[in-house]
């Protein structure tokens, strides 16, 4: 339900166990989001729906592990890619990973569903430490832990998707000048990285623009009615405003390649 916790003014769901006031807002609206009425009650019909979302292997309908499972790099060497295409070699354990990267998936189906259930590409999401190390990740990414995920959807703007991932429970939200994804991740629900549990989202500048941890437009934001002058990394497969399933499937297959020095 954490996905559907109807807030964007950085309250955090804690994931406690217990049937609370949270838990009763984030139903209702789970509840409206699937044509069940606004009641706060978790009934048959709840379930149903929640047993269709989740395989038995513990992933979500629309993801799966191996979608979240490390790339590899021809520009990295063995060390870097000896974990690739598993969750081990981060900073914590593959089963802590693991349950990391299912709170990960609950939260883009809610994203998803908003959205209009169009897919969502996941492009990076763990890393081993070697790994995050060899493309040039940020020095305590939340990609090491499961905790975090590169990410375009189907005919949806980056900047609608920040907004969606802001009522979704995404601790992190990461937009970049000169790359077309945004960054969403799950830090708060980190407790082994108690350093970077706080809320980070873009700042903006007095236009109204979504800016960079430098300070510049992120990719794709408006000046006026221009298009902010961006180029997008080499080798980009989807550099599209508003992204086709086509081109979001090429983002995904592509991986992340080599990385801004300290992108998360």
């Amino acid at each position: 339900m954490a996905g559907w916790f109807p807030s964007d003014d950085q309250r955090v769901f804690v994931i406690d166990g217990e049937f609370g006031r949270s838990t009763v807002r984030a139903v209702r609206k789970f509840r409206a989001d699937f044509g069940l009425g606004k009641k706060g009650r978790a009934g048959k019909r709840v379930f149903a729906i929640l047993d269709k979302l989740q395989d038995r292997d513990g992933s979500t309908a629309h993801f799966d592990y191996s979608e979240f499972e490390q790339n590899s790099n021809s520009n990295c060497g063995a060390k870097a890619n000896a974990y690739a295409g598993t969750l081990k070699g981060g900073m914590v354990s593959p089963r802590r990973t693991r349950m990391y990267v299912k709170r990960l998936m609950w939260r883009l189906e809610a994203i998803r569903r908003k959205a209009g259930d169009h897919p969502i590409g996941i492009n990076s999401g763990f890393r081993s430490v070697a790994y995050n190390d060899c493309i040039g990740g940020a020095r305590a990414s939340q990609h090491m832990y499961g905790t975090a995920a590169d990410a375009r959807q189907a005919e949806v703007a980056n900047r609608r998707q920040r907004v969606l991932a802001k009522r979704s429970q995404f601790h992190g939200i990461g937009c970049y000048s000169s790359q077309t994804h945004n960054h969403l991740d799950v830090r708060i629900d980190n407790s082994n990285l108690p350093t970077s549990r706080a809320w980070w989202w873009p700042d903006r500048d007095n236009l109204g623009r979504d800016l960079d941890e430098s300070g510049r437009p992120c990719w794709g934001e408006k000046a006026s009615s221009k298009i902010a002058s961006v180029t997008a990394v080499p080798g980009s497969v989807s550099t599209s405003l508003v992204p086709s399933a086509t081109e979001v499937a090429r983002f995904q297959a592509a991986g992340e390649g080599l990385l801004p020095e300290g992108a998360d």
